[in-house]
């Protein structure tokens, strides 16, 4: 188990680097792990990872260099999805997550067509262990593709349970929830992955990731006033995003 501090910022991603390959301009920072070199995931000149539906290459960045297996984990990002496109329909794919040393994946956030025909209308879900097309992933309601959207996903790690927040204060119930316990494992990065296989191409294709923050809290469910100084940071960091966002 890594000695990390009660909690402690692991991640502040900013995607500040030009504009090109993840790997290249991170100088290393970001690592592929699958399909190294294949329509490698972008950083655009706005300054956000862009990430494609299809097979293509899957990054990760390295947040502990010992297995993390108690506490709770938690990921802040914003997501723009106004430049991109989406399926009227199709199998769920899903897009940030985080992982072991090898090929285990949990709290994998999904992207699924709206409950509506309307390819401007989306949904996030959340799912402990399944892939792509997972019958028991849990949605949100329909999302504008229009606007950014403020994002946090909490992975209990001693549990195997993970919760998504959209739009909302961690102070409030998770908009979504996954209860149904993943086998524990050793957690050492997190990851933007390129959706699926053949199965699944086509379903999205420019969404675009940015401020990926990552903390952690030893902790199983952080204490209120300790929730509450994470949150004030998430707060702040997503609402100068979407300012930011909103500027472009």
């Amino acid at each position: 188990m890594a000695m990390l501090a009660q909690d402690q910022t692991l991640l502040a991603e900013s995607f500040s680097y030009a504009a090109g390959n993840i790997t290249a301009v991170s100088s290393g920072a970001w690592i592929a792990h699958s399909g190294a070199g294949s329509n490698p995931v972008q950083v655009n000149a706005s300054g956000a990872a862009v990430v494609r539906g299809g097979s293509a290459e899957d990054v990760n960045w390295t947040l502990s260099a010992a297995p993390l297996t108690t506490g709770t984990l938690l990921a802040s990002f914003t997501l723009d999805f106004s430049s991109g496109t989406l399926a009227a329909s199709g199998v769920s794919t899903y897009f940030l997550h985080f992982k072991d040393a090898t090929t285990g994946f949990r709290a994998r956030v999904f992207l699924g067509s709206a409950t509506v025909a309307d390819t401007d209308l989306f949904r996030l879900g959340i799912e402990n262990d399944g892939g792509d097309g997972a019958a028991t992933v849990s949605y949100s309601s329909n999302l504008d593709r229009t606007s950014p959207h403020q994002v946090t996903v909490a992975y209990d790690l001693a549990a195997g349970t993970s919760r998504l927040w959209v739009n909302t204060p961690l102070t409030g119930p998770a908009t979504v929830e996954d209860s149904v316990a993943a086998t524990p494992l050793g957690i050492v990065g997190v990851a933007l992955r390129q959706g699926g296989g053949a199965t699944t191409t086509g379903n999205y294709s420019g969404l675009q990731v940015d401020n990926l923050n990552v903390t952690y809290s030893a902790t199983v469910v952080p204490e209120p006033t300790t929730w509450a100084l994470g949150i004030a940071g998430l707060g702040v960091i997503g609402w100068s995003v979407r300012r930011r966002m909103a500027s472009r």
